[in-house]
């Protein structure tokens, strides 16, 4: 179901361990060209897979989208095999000579005993100290999934697009229909005088001018994916005729038919391709919003990660600030002690200017903690913790130190088929093609074909009316065309030409979103 299904992952090559690092073999060189080669295979793939966008888009839009794919795939030659980050490899050495002493060089700082749980993180807006909350990553971010207001609006934004695809296929529901009414008329008609005046008598000219009628109609009514319309219909009606001469027989009498029409356009408005076209945007439209909440989930997650590293960020800056202060508060107190013997004014004030600036710092500390704590609570929308609410968050997890192994191929392959935002363009072509081709039969003459048919009964008796009905003695049948073509036909050239124009845009909109995706790769990398 997705278009992006054809674009697949292959597998990395071969490594093996030299002291902790991964290096290839000896035919490193030529896996690297073999997995670049299925890269790029793999991601071409998409432009070959048997879907809409396939059937839709012509030679010229599939080459563009190949060419712009192969480029941004074949960026990756560049980059080699599997490596792992700058930062590890430069930090490896001193982590391995400091392993011995890990222990105790965490231990010098307070850190390790004084940011967790009993740390002041000062007082709420009431005066109070916060009450604490202990939570761990996981918790966060199993929160923020189920309760974030972000990822709830893209829910039903996505179920709301189900919504519009029961609605799109409603238009070839059958229709069930009925009407019926009553009339009287006694509309004053002249009269014929046999023999003159004063002759035998006189014979009015429109006997059925004073009549009453009443009628019932009831039948189905079908849509079909071609453009055609049939329509199938019973009707019963009565009538009855005042005239005293007894010119009209039977009186009253009971009409009753069976009716059906098709109407099939036959040039414009013809076919599935056009008639099936807000089925298949509504589709389209239902996919771009799963998408959609891939794309709130992934941030959520994300932003609450951050948040949540944050809030363990500004724990240990508040302990520092405080451990700072403290050491300051002791050095202005010796100072202050010595200075009859050997300290400076200049000394003594430059230790109460350091104090009353570690003070600030520690006033800011706490600021920033609250701050991070509030949005990492608006993130995760948690019942249990209010944004407004006098709670701060212990953090009990802590980060790891561990080296990040990555493949710049491998990573722009994930991203290619991967990001919602690729994959929402590529939709977006989809419908631009669709509506190409609904433009591309608007331009069409108007060629509609009619046919009609009905069977008819009349008797003095309902019964028999129906009985007459299905002897097929009375039948009317008619075929007939309607043919309409502007003049020049220019608000259908128009609309298009805009039609091909919106594709193009769409395919330049798909472009910006790999090279996005590439860049985000890149530099998050």
């Amino acid at each position: 179901d997705s278009i992006i299904s054809g674009l697949g992952r292959p597998e990395a090559p071969a490594t093996v361990a030299d002291g902790g690092h991964g290096v290839t073999g000896a035919s490193g060189a030529g896996r690297r060209r073999a997995w670049l080669r299925a890269l790029a295979a793999s991601v071409l793939a998409l432009a070959s897979c048997q879907d809409a966008l396939r059937s839709d888009a012509d030679a010229e839009l599939q080459r563009s989208l190949d060419a712009t794919l192969a480029r941004e795939a074949s960026s990756a030659s560049l980059s080699g095999g599997p490596r792992e980050t700058r930062a590890a490899r430069s930090l490896a050495p001193l982590l391995a000579d400091l392993a011995s002493r890990r222990e105790q060089l965490d231990a010098l700082g307070p850190q390790a005993s004084d940011a967790g749980i009993g740390l002041d993180c000062g007082p709420d807006l009431d005066g109070a100290p916060p009450r604490e909350v202990v939570l761990t990553l996981q918790q966060a971010i199993a929160s923020t999934v189920q309760n974030n207001l972000g990822v709830q609006q893209a829910r039903l934004e996505e179920a709301m697009s189900q919504a519009d695809i029961v609605r799109a296929e409603a238009v070839f529901d059958a229709v069930l229909f009925s009407n019926g009414g009553y009339r009287r008329s006694n509309i004053p008609q002249p009269t014929l005088e046999i023999g003159g005046p004063g002759g035998a008598g006189t014979i009015p000219l429109n006997p059925t001018a004073d009549q009453s009628i009443w009628n019932l109609q009831a039948g189905v009514e079908q849509k079909f994916a071609t453009g055609a319309s049939l329509l199938v219909s019973t009707k019963m009606q009565g009538q009855e005729f005042v005239d005293a001469g007894d010119a009209v027989s039977p009186n009253p009498s009971y009409l009753n038919s069976v009716n059906l029409t098709l109407s099939q356009p036959l040039l414009r408005n013809f076919g599935t391709d056009v008639n099936l076209a807000s089925l298949r945007i509504a589709r389209n439209q239902d996919r771009r919003a799963l998408q959609g909440v891939r794309q709130a989930l992934l941030a959520a997650v994300v932003r609450t990660e951050s948040l949540y590293w944050q809030v363990y960020v500004a724990r240990q800056r508040l302990v520092s600030s405080r451990w700072l202060l403290e050491a300051g508060e002791r050095v202005r107190t010796l100072l202050e002690r010595r200075r009859a013997y050997d300290t400076s004014l200049a000394q003594y004030a430059d230790a109460v200017s350091k104090v009353e600036d570690r003070r600030a710092g520690v006033i800011r500390a706490e600021r920033d903690l609250q701050r991070a704590v509030n949005e990492l609570k608006r993130s995760m929308n948690d019942p249990r913790l209010p944004v407004g609410g006098a709670e701060t968050v212990v953090t009990v997890d802590s980060p790891v130190d561990q080296a990040l192994r990555y493949s710049t191929a491998d990573a722009f392959a994930t991203a290619l088929a991967q990001n919602p935002l690729v994959a929402s363009a590529l939709l977006s072509i989809d419908d631009s093609s669709i509506g190409v081709d609904v433009a591309d039969n608007g331009r069409l003459p108007q060629l509609d074909l009619q046919a009609s048919g009905a069977l008819y009964g009349l008797a003095a008796g309902v019964g028999d009316s129906w009985q007459q009905l299905g002897d097929d003695d009375y039948i009317e049948w008619a075929v007939g065309a309607t043919f309409r073509q502007p003049i020049g036909n220019r608000a259908a050239e128009a609309d298009f030409r805009k039609a091909r124009l919106a594709r193009s845009r769409a395919v330049i909109l798909y472009k910006s979103a790999v090279q996005s995706a590439v860049l985000d790769v890149r530099n998050a990398l």
